[in-house]
């Protein structure tokens, strides 16, 4: 379900002509802390640089632009944005996009609210291991980009003949509790299985099929999303003639969500 759709967003009197829809979120789904926003930035835009309360992870669909982190651009760590990059970012670094391209640069925000940003200046300390509880613990900030799709810089993982994973890659994740892309072949599926900790989402970039939530089928296309709550049997069935990939992010959840 869309739940907004911004056409144009004005930062201190400056207009920039982007296209956002709220694909998720816990006004509109089961999802606790979890959102997914749909974004298409025009050719020759620039979004200032800002920052926000979330973990976001970046997933560029088409185009082509840069991400400057930290500062605006050039003075930024300055990243090259094309199809299939993802770039995962804690709360409240700042960071700007900027389309370089011929075509306007379309891409997906997942957010995991619950995260903390370090006090003070940036803190690269690591937090505590996962499933590790600490009274308080140490708290840093993160980037991390991963071409997802190149097998040199991120190889995949076969399951059975059937089912590919490609890892995206996390750095000092808080309540984000992990990413990946997920490919099936045709006429099969994923096991059916849930999750006792954990909130997970998907997100499809490719292909047709069906989500499976207990005894429900759910038929689902290249945008189509879904939030599958704690406790929740859940699969994928690829119903069509080609592979079908999606995007799973997974949010902890405990009793202080969200």
């Amino acid at each position: 379900m869309i739940h907004a759709l911004v056409s144009q967003r004005l930062y201190d009197g400056w207009v920039v002509d982007l296209k956002v829809k709220r694909l998720l979120s816990p006004e509109t789904s089961t999802s606790v802390r979890s959102y997914i926003d749909e974004v298409e930035l025009s050719v020759g835009e620039c979004l200032p640089l800002e920052q926000h309360p979330e973990e976001r992870l970046f997933y560029f669909l088409y185009g082509r632009g840069i991400m400057s982190i930290y500062e605006e651009f050039p003075e930024g760590d300055v990243y090259e944005l094309n199809q299939d990059t993802a770039i995962w970012i804690t709360p409240k670094i700042k960071h700007q996009i900027m389309n370089t391209g011929n075509y306007p640069l379309r891409y997906v925000v997942l957010m995991v609210t619950g995260g903390v940003a370090p006090e003070g200046e940036l803190s690269w300390s690591a937090i505590t291991q996962r499933g590790v509880v600490v009274d308080k613990p140490q708290v840093g900030a993160g980037q991390a980009t991963t071409r997802v799709f190149d097998e040199g810089s991120n190889p995949s993982k076969q399951e059975g003949f059937h089912l590919r994973i490609r890892d995206i890659n996390l750095r000092r994740p808080q309540k984000f509790a992990n990413a990946e892309a997920v490919t099936i072949s045709p006429g099969k599926s994923t096991r059916i299985h849930t999750h006792h900790d954990s909130e997970e989402n998907y997100y499809i970039l490719v292909g047709e099929g069906a989500f499976i939530w207990d005894d429900k089928e759910i038929t689902c296309e290249a945008g189509s999303c879904i939030s599958f709550p704690v406790g929740v049997s859940r699969k994928v069935v690829n119903t069509g003639r080609y592979p079908l990939t999606y995007v799973c992010f997974s949010a902890f959840i405990d009793a202080r969500a969200p």
